[in-house]
């Protein structure tokens, strides 16, 4: 019994020593040529399994979790619009076939992955994660993005009271749920770095494939406390989960708890309510992944009003896809009725960005489908370096396109 126990001690040792000795190991960095100038944000994804190599007490091995939900989340991310995923083929010319562990990755502030980053010319650094406490085999989702300028960082990690964890079915609408909370609070960050790039792009000597922007893109709008939509009444909806809570530890304060039941159970019916449809906002070429977080974020504070059933975005897209008019970016109020009404849509809601000058101007509106009526109009403006301004907007901007 004793020798048994001494060799368990032994074990435990040499994996302990094989993780630091693996934690320390400096990890090679390659160079690349940088690509071609975009506005998206470029992003390079990673995703660990601490504690469990191999299948371990989670259903799907280890190699088969890295390559599935880095593939789902380029997916994901690629679809929205806003980001553009660093390539196997670069990250390979970069590492070769070093496989950073999370553990190289985090040492000193997590300066190897901002090392990582930057020599694959990208903006930000996503890492996904599944994880076991120690002992308790409680299992967590862990996801953040890092940006890789700056160093700032954004991250939520779910916990799973019962060691089964979620069920692998469930780790899409996991992956998806870790955005949209990592969003949220990184929206401001993810719209001046896209701001930053849209400028960039658009200077002497950049490559711009739209050309620069016209002044006129869209007339004047009034303030937004001059527009006075009509008012509609507010439906019952269900109650929604309880929001997520900052944690207060000094080494991640920047980490956000969450509960995975609630997240995955966040998109909950409305019982009697009105379905909307929002369209992403049209932009100049350059302009657009900016557009696309202004959709983001609206889209965001017209579902905490709990007055809407908001339409999937992958099915609006999915039928736009479908109509063809994706690849346009035009949608008129009349295309725009005939898309709702394929989704059984009650409303929708339509906007475009433009610049006046150096003043960036973003107007949206609310209509009817069946009769094509106006039902809500609001607007603001903001310049580079209002990014929090505008979007501190964003509330007062969605009750009035709402109504309220």
């Amino acid at each position: 019994m004793g020798r048994h126990f001494m060799n368990i001690i032994v074990y435990f040792l040499i994996l302990i020593g094989m993780f630091i000795l693996s934690s320390c190991a400096t990890i090679q960095v390659g160079a690349i040529p940088p690509p071609p100038a975009d506005a998206k944000l470029r992003v390079y994804v990673e995703a660990f399994t601490t504690f469990h190599e191999g299948k371990g007490n989670w259903k799907t091995p280890h190699d088969e979790f890295v390559e599935g939900q880095v593939r789902l989340i380029k997916r994901y991310l690629t679809d929205i619009g806003i980001y553009e995923i660093v390539g196997g083929k670069d990250v390979r010319a970069v590492l070769g076939e070093q496989r950073p562990t999370r553990a190289q990755m985090e040492r000193n502030d997590w300066a190897p992955a901002r090392k990582i980053g930057k020599a694959l010319h990208a903006d930000y650094v996503m890492v996904l994660e599944r994880g076991t406490f120690g002992f308790l085999n409680e299992k967590y989702f862990f996801n953040m993005m890092l940006n890789v300028e700056t160093g700032k960082k954004f991250g939520v990690r779910y916990s799973f009271k019962r060691t089964g964890g979620p069920p692998d079915d469930k780790m899409k609408e996991l992956v998806r749920a870790s955005y949209r909370d990592i969003f949220f609070s990184a929206k401001e960050d993810l719209l001046a770095t896209a701001i930053r790039k849209s400028e960039h792009i658009l200077l002497p000597g950049a490559t711009a494939a739209a050309g620069p922007v016209p002044e006129n893109v869209i007339p004047p709008s009034p303030p937004l406390q001059e527009l006075k939509p009509a008012p509609v009444p507010a439906p019952i909806i269900a109650e929604q989960p309880a929001p997520m809570k900052e944690r207060k530890t000094s080494e991640q304060d920047w980490v956000m708890e969450a509960d995975a039941e609630k997240a995955l159970t966040r998109e909950v019916a409305v019982t009697n309510g009105t379905k909307l449809a929002v369209y992403d906002l049209e932009a100049p070429e350059a302009y657009k992944p900016v557009a696309l977080i202004l959709t983001e974020a609206l889209r965001e504070e017209l579902f905490l009003l709990k007055q809407f059933t908001l339409v999937n975005r992958e099915d609006l897209q999915q039928v736009l896809r479908e109509l063809a008019l994706q690849q346009t970016g035009l949608i008129d109020e009349k295309q725009a009725a005939k898309t709702g009404k394929g989704l059984a849509a009650n409303q929708v809601v339509t906007g475009r960005l433009g610049l006046l000058g150096k003043t960036y101007v973003l107007q949206t509106k609310r209509i009817e489908v069946e009769t094509l009526a106006t039902l809500g109009l609001a607007s603001a403006r903001f310049t580079q370096g209002q990014e929090d301004e505008v979007l501190g907007k964003m509330p007062e901007l969605a009750k009035h396109l709402a109504g309220r």
